[in-house]
């Protein structure tokens, strides 16, 4: 048992052992919840608690109804005789009456509760759903690179859905247990306060075992949620990746690991189901002493005269019912730490830091003047720069390529030209416009970036290509694939423009995926256009076709080509060399190959082959 608990400990260790953190006050984050997403429905929360309140009552009612038939109906204490039945027909017939109105009313209490909760619930699951997806969309490009794509889906559809159920079933039920308990603790003082002195000194041991038992739920409900989230991430990842799973013959070793993931995700939630039952096995044996207890007493004391048969049958009705709410609120209890780690989850989500913050500026009319002041940059959590102190100026309509090896910084400044973050240290001007004072969204719609791996989403080839320009023609949609050598190819196709590329463009080869990307930035004819590497998945003819169409299309347009091929570079209009994150050479073909460098290396190893 000690080995066992001693593995279960080093699990929820290691689960526990990331970046995330979820520490807070419960109090500050239900405050939160209510403020944001519920206090807008308060009146239809109100009435559900209104009308709990109301179903609340009914098992008392009947219990109170009860020793009205013994008391006052078949009058037991004086001893029932048969002749009486007559006299006492009519009280039979009230309490038949008022049984029956009962239950009406708890049924139809019951049915509206239920819809209250399910309308409700519905409300603040589309809100929080919609708030994430928002968020999502204004999240910093860095966030989706530190964090797996499964467990952002996770906080989205599991987490929601929990909160979904807190902050409406579970809500309510756990608000009728609880004025269950104290309803059912006002009857018991009325009927006897001698026999409900006995039930109350037990109830601070409920309380005392839950407080010890607390830290080792919450521990455990944290890595239950942090051990789901990551099964979300590997199938997400290996579902994504299932063509390399399949080529190196891993179907085996997937199955064995997440049978593994998932064996430790049952061992957790095993051992919440144990923390739970611990809790429901010592409030039983509690429940069953007193429960000996009081019915002894009761038992005695209408011998002795001071309670009557009614009291007592009334008495016994509602101690289970009391001891079964105290159960109910003490389980509820548990999972109450749970859904608290959850909202501190989705919070967490919400609370990140957003894309880098909007200037006012509009870059509407600007010219396509680049220029890099001393700019210094590093990604967030790395200590070395990506860029450092590096200073270049384009002129409108250059045509410039980056070279250097991998990691020297190329990639680096296209994503600060898009803003997705924003430098250190010195100045990045476009058009004369600092761009930390710019607005985003002008910038991205006059700066426009094709990425060496383009992202090809589901649906046609058209709507793929009208992601750029969701109001553009037919005639543009089919400029844009003719100047990126795409037309022909897809008119070849069954449906054309209508034809479904697949998830991720599965149905389409490297270099379609490229030229469809390329068609995409052409749509919207941007002043500066940043290409990566864009030909580095395309056969020679394709590449001196596109390389003459880029000719044109570049024609007067700033553009920033990615290579590693001479034959590009060449063909630009000056050439930048990155290495180590510095700009170490610059010049014309015929300058830089003069010179000794990285340039000069390159060409020389081409010119060999």
């Amino acid at each position: 048992m000690k080995a066992r608990t001693r593995r279960l400990n080093a699990l929820i260790e290691r689960v526990l052992n990331d970046l995330e953190s979820y520490e807070g006050s419960m109090i500050a984050d239900l405050r939160r919840l209510w403020r944001e997403y519920l206090v807008g429905h308060r009146y239809r929360i109100l009435l559900a608690l209104t009308v709990t309140a109301v179903w609340s009552v009914f098992p008392f009612i009947t219990a109170m109804l009860t020793r009205f038939l013994v008391d006052q109906v078949l009058l037991v204490d004086a001893g029932y005789d048969p002749s009486m039945f007559e006299e006492q027909f009519p009280l039979f017939i009230r309490y038949a009456v008022i049984l029956f109105g009962v239950w009406g009313f708890f049924v139809l209490a019951n049915w509206t509760r239920n819809w209250l909760i399910l309308d409700t619930g519905q409300r603040v699951i589309y809100q929080l759903r919609k708030q994430l997806h928002e968020k999502l969309q204004d999240l910093h490009v860095g966030y989706f690179e530190t964090h797996e794509t499964g467990k952002i889906v996770s906080r989205v559809l599991d987490d929601v859905k929990v909160i979904q159920n807190w902050t409406t079933t579970y809500f309510l039920d756990f608000s009728a247990n609880v004025l269950r308990l104290i309803i059912g603790l006002g009857l018991i003082f009325f009927i006897n306060w001698k026999l409900s002195l006995l039930i109350v000194v037990v109830l601070p041991f409920y309380a005392y075992i839950y407080l010890r038992m607390r830290p080792n739920i919450r521990r455990n409900s944290i890595a239950i949620r942090r051990m789901n989230s990551n099964m979300y991430a590997l199938s997400a990842e290996r579902i994504a990746g299932v063509a390399v799973v399949k080529a190196f013959t891993q179907e085996k070793h997937e199955i064995r690991s997440f049978a593994k993931r998932m064996n430790n995700y049952v061992r957790l939630a095993l051992q919440a189901i144990l923390y739970a039952q611990q809790l429901t096995l010592i409030a039983g044996m509690i429940t069953a002493v007193v429960s000996g207890a009081v019915i002894y007493l009761g038992v005695t004391f209408v011998r002795v005269g001071t309670m009557s048969f009614g009291d007592v049958m009334a008495f016994i009705q509602i101690m289970p019912n009391l001891f079964v709410h105290v159960n109910a609120v003490t389980r509820y209890m548990t999972q109450i730490e749970a859904v608290f780690v959850v909202i501190r989850r989705v919070f967490y989500l919400l609370d990140e830091f957003e894309d880098v913050p909007p200037g006012k500026i509009s870059l509407d009319g600007m010219t396509g003047k680049i220029e890099f002041d001393h700019v210094t940059f590093r990604y967030p959590g790395q200590e070395k720069p990506a860029i450092e102190d590096v200073s270049f100026h384009i002129d409108p309509g250059e045509k410039i390529a980056l070279m250097g090896p991998s990691g020297a910084g190329k990639s680096t400044i296209f994503q600060l030209l898009c803003r997705f973050y924003d430098p250190q240290e010195g100045v990045i001007r476009i058009g004369g416009v600092d761009l930390v004072d710019a607005d985003t969204g002008s910038i991205r719609h006059h700066v426009r970036m094709v990425q060496q791996e383009p992202v090809v989403f589901s649906g046609t080839i058209a709507e793929n290509i009208a992601y750029g320009d969701l109001d553009a023609t037919p005639a543009q949609i089919m400029t844009a694939t003719t100047q990126a050598e795409l037309h022909d190819f897809v008119m070849s196709l069954p449906v054309k423009y209508e034809t479904e590329v697949g998830r991720n463009g599965i149905a389409l080869s490297g270099g379609q995926k490229q030229r469809l990307a390329l068609s995409t930035a052409l749509l919207t004819q941007p002043e500066v256009l940043l290409l990566d590497d864009t030909t580095s998945a395309l056969d020679a003819d394709t590449e001196r076709r596109i390389r003459e169409t880029l000719d044109r299309v570049l024609e007067g347009r700033t553009s920033i080509i990615i290579t590693q091929r001479i034959a590009t570079a060449r063909n630009c209009d000056r050439i930048l060399v990155f290495e180590n994150g510095k700009l170490t050479q610059e010049g014309t073909h015929d300058e830089l190959r003069k010179r000794d460098g990285f340039y000069r290396r390159i060409l020389e190893q081409q010119e060999s082959i």
